[in-house]
């Protein structure tokens, strides 16, 4: 069983587990106490920075976090972007320790993800803060900071297997992943190891020490699934009316007759559901399902 940070970040990790049990409950899974076995633990923290610049060369490892067994450059450091802006760093590997920072308001957008402005803006309105600029990226740029555990961090490293164990040592292992592997302010000292914190990382460290993991962002979730499925219905929309005229210039039709030839495919699309009622049926079904058992 997996749990999304949507899941997380509206619920609190104490109402997600609250919700894996009834998920257990509900499918006459029982389970033992102490019998679960975790196999990965993210705590992803979202930054209002639309100042910050994501380089990767002032990410830096502490000495003895295994530095000799690597290169001259980071283990594992992956990073993306477009143009000549970085968009996302990620460093180690999994099933290892690996952190990532990458621009969490690009991905909203790409990705159709709009509920995260309702949880942004929830919590904004409680410091009293206005709602984001959406369309305006140097008011609105938010840096995601993702820390991992992967199986094999997490239980031969700090011997974490069940929800007992993480809850003793959960704040001691992300305290030391964040001082292992940390995003630097660069100085003209050529040992890396002196630089100090970045602005960013020190906000990090300030959140992974006040302990947010039982934390809601106190964001109605009737409200943020239904922002996300109307923006899902007119994303749709969209897509419809494009393959629509997609189609319609393959068959050669003129603007004149467009209308026309779009409410022959919808005739058409009647015809397929009449004619195959039960195929289609399931798949309504199961898109359903899909839908409202999460975002």
């Amino acid at each position: 069983m997996s749990c999304a940070s949507f899941n997380l970040a509206l619920n609190g990790l104490g109402g997600a587990r609250a919700q894996l049990y009834d998920t257990l409950r509900a499918l006459e899974v029982d389970l033992v106490p102490g019998g679960e076995s975790l196999s990965r633990v993210d705590y992803a923290m979202d930054f209002l920075a639309p100042e910050f610049v994501l380089v990767p060369e002032h990410f830096v490892m502490h000495s003895n976090a295994g530095w000799a067994e690597h290169s001259e450059q980071l283990p594992e450091v992956v990073v993306h972007g477009r143009s000549v802006r970085v968009t996302s760093v990620t460093v180690g590997k999994m099933p290892g320790r690996q952190i990532i920072i990458y621009d969490k308001r690009a991905d909203v957008i790409a990705k159709h993800k709009v509920g995260w402005w309702e949880i942004w803006n929830a919590s904004r309105a409680r410091s009293g803060e206005p709602p984001l600029k959406q369309d305006d990226p140097t008011e609105s740029r938010i840096w995601r900071v993702e820390v991992r555990a992967g199986k094999h961090y997490l239980k031969e490293r700090w011997n974490i297997r069940t929800w007992s164990d993480l809850d003793n040592r959960l704040g001691d292992m992300f305290a030391a992943s964040i001082e292992a592997i940390r995003h630097a302010q660069p100085t003209r000292d050529s040992n890396r190891s002196r630089w100090p914190n970045s602005e960013l990382w020190n906000r990090v460290v300030d959140e992974v020490q006040t302990d947010l993991f039982e934390m809601r962002q106190w964001a109605d979730p009737d409200l943020v699934k239904s922002v996300q499925k109307d923006a899902l219905n007119d994303l749709l929309a969209r897509q419809m009316l494009g393959l629509m005229v997609n189609r319609a210039a393959l068959r050669g039709v003129q603007f004149p007759q467009l209308r026309a030839f779009a409410l022959s495919i919808g005739d058409e699309l009647a015809r397929e559901v009449s004619n195959s009622p039960s195929r289609i049926g399931d798949k309504l079904a199961r898109t359903v399902n899909r839908y409202d058992l999460g975002i």
